[in-house]
């Protein structure tokens, strides 16, 4: 059984994702309300200082897994420091800014695009872009339509959340994991196929040159579901 899948009695397979916006747009208020559904929101969360991170058991369509979810400063002088850190081994990005502030809307793509270019693989990465305080219509400053548009540009998922009263907030973790998820499992099915046929295709080959190819792949599909943490 692939180690990307959940099996009965099995453990599940665990996802290193990270979060990305500017201070203030809600990051921490988010993952608050992912895994405190009940409890009241904190209106007075001061702004995270370094890095934290929380485990939040998922469902997506192919089974149940566990997210490793990853909350830094959105001030530049921690974020220089931590970013390389902070992007290791990930497997998927929620970029947040709030709907009430177009300035972290425009941060998306004058810098945090930059760093996720800079410090990862962001082709590889799976990403989410979240519009926060959707309770705030009436003060918003950032369209949806315009937050389509940009994510049209570098080909992610949409939504909009309220961390205030939770709409979408699971959704949205949901949305972004599956896609991770189903990634890892598509990757795994693609080297097993590629390994059975090195192997037929070097049947007169050494040995040994089958066992190193076949090892080779089994490296890579241990980092497909690892958190790196």
């Amino acid at each position: 059984m692939s180690r990307a899948t959940s099996t009965p009695g099995g453990k599940p397979p665990l996802y290193k994702i990270v979060m990305l916006g500017d201070s203030g747009v809600g990051k921490t208020s988010l993952v608050a309300r992912l895994t405190n559904p009940d409890r009241p929101l904190n209106h007075d969360i001061s702004a995270t200082m370094g890095i934290e991170f929380d485990t939040q058991m998922l469902d997506t369509p192919q089974g149940k897994v566990k997210a490793q979810i990853w909350d830094t400063a959105g001030q530049e002088r921690f974020a220089r420091v931590l970013l390389p850190t902070y992007f290791r081994k990930a497997k998927g990005v929620i970029l947040v800014y709030d709907i009430t502030n177009a300035k972290s809307f425009e941060s998306l793509s004058e810098r945090w695009m930059a760093q996720l270019n800079d410090h990862s693989n962001a082709d590889d990465l799976a990403k989410l872009l979240v519009g926060n305080k959707s309770d705030l219509e009436s003060s918003r400053e950032v369209s949806a339509e315009k937050a389509s548009a940009f994510c049209q540009e570098y080909g992610m998922e949409f939504l909009e959340t309220s961390a205030k009263s939770g709409d979408n907030v699971l959704a949205a973790f949901e949305k972004l994991i599956g896609i991770v998820h189903d990634r890892a499992l598509n990757a795994t099915k693609s080297k097993g196929g590629a390994k059975a046929s090195l192997a037929n295709n070097n049947k007169s080959e050494p040995e040994e040159d089958v066992v190193k190819l076949e090892e080779d792949g089994a490296a890579g599909s241990g980092d497909a579901n690892a958190c790196g943490c």
